[in-house]
């Protein structure tokens, strides 16, 4: 395990009546106008839970007789959607040379499925099993030199996804990651955590056919999922301009969920080279726990960002040190460079 430290986003912190919790997700860069993009893009949507993921595959430029790319899944944290800055990602990774998969969760976005904007890590982690299955399976790229990347929320489910596919993922990228449900509760203000439970309780009495009860992702000095002193502003800058409050919910029944959600105990599962990124103050998930879940990793790698909180590598400096730093990790493990 190697150990390093540099400078100081994703989702998660959460409650419930007896112990609850929730996490977060997600940036937002522009790109140029004008610019050049050093990529095709073609529709990448696959089957999962009989319903559809909505998936894009970008394709870097490149010669007609060159080697089929190798290829790195991305999808987003609490709440977030590919199109929620996951962008300045990825266009670091195709201009390295990587295919690039962006997808939603089933019931996010233009993926299908029933109830919408429903929050579960073991429900998301079949849509990113259901993603490797049959990314990995495409003629336009090389699927036995396969990465999948997540932040915050997502960045716990790609450890799981890691440790299920240890034949197909050769490498894994988590950001500030989700590691732990019972001690990301604790970071939840006891004072909501009644009100939690009650909304929480209220939305599981809901079939499948209705609409859920639904509580705010963010709202400053109120009530909502995500309750740090960075989430307020952390997260909006995230969301691209032009969204609308409408997708500034969560069903409330993931204050039950979340917390006895722990994708870090799979770590010691999981075979690729594995690379994690915390950040020191970040106000979702204890750093102490997810130095805890590195030590696990049989090919780990930590990074932890000195001063940051959970949104400090999306935008920045922080940013440029961060994707450097993956993209030279995948480029070690995918290409053999």
């Amino acid at each position: 395990m190697r150990s390093d430290k540099l400078m100081g986003w994703r989702p998660l912190a959460v409650a419930m009546a007896t112990g609850l919790l929730v996490s977060a997700g997600g940036a937002a860069h522009a790109q140029p106008a004008g610019a050049a993009k050093p990529y095709t893009v073609v529709n990448a949507s696959f089957a999962c839970q009989q319903t559809t993921c909505d998936a894009e595959l970008w394709l870097p430029v490149q010669a007609a007789n060159a080697p089929k790319p190798p290829v790195i899944i991305m999808a987003h944290g609490f709440g977030g959607l590919k199109d929620w800055g996951l962008q300045p990602f990825a266009e670091r990774f195709v201009k390295a040379g990587f295919a690039v998969v962006r997808f939603d969760y089933r019931g996010f976005g233009k993926s299908g499925g029933q109830p919408r904007r429903v929050v579960d890590g073991k429900e998301h982690v079949k849509d990113w099993l259901s993603a490797i299955d049959n990314i990995s399976q495409r003629a336009d790229v090389d699927g036995q030199r396969l990465g999948i990347w997540g932040t915050s929320y997502s960045g716990g489910q790609v450890l799981v996804a890691g440790a299920e596919r240890p034949a197909v993922v050769k490498a894994v990228s988590a950001q500030v990651p989700f590691v732990s449900g019972f001690s990301s509760s604790l970071r939840f203000p006891i004072k909501y955590q009644p009100l939690a439970g009650w909304y929480a309780l209220r939305d599981m009495m809901r079939s499948d056919k209705e609409e859920p009860l639904y509580v705010p992702t963010i709202a400053k000095g109120e009530f909502s999922a995500l309750i740090c002193d960075e989430c307020n502003e952390g997260y909006k800058k995230l969301v691209p301009a032009g969204v609308g409050e409408e997708e500034n919910k969560v069903a409330a029944r993931v204050f039950m969920t979340l917390p006895f959600f722990s994708p870090g105990s799979r770590a010691k599962d999981i075979k690729a080279p594995t690379l994690i990124v915390a950040a020191e103050n970040d106000g979702l998930i204890p750093v102490g726990k997810v130095r805890e879940v590195a030590k696990e990793l049989a090919k780990g790698e930590y990074v932890e960002l000195k001063g940051a909180d959970h949104f400090s590598p999306y935008t920045g400096p922080l940013f440029e040190q961060v994707v450097a730093k993956q993209t030279a990790f995948f480029q070690k493990n995918l290409m053999g460079q």
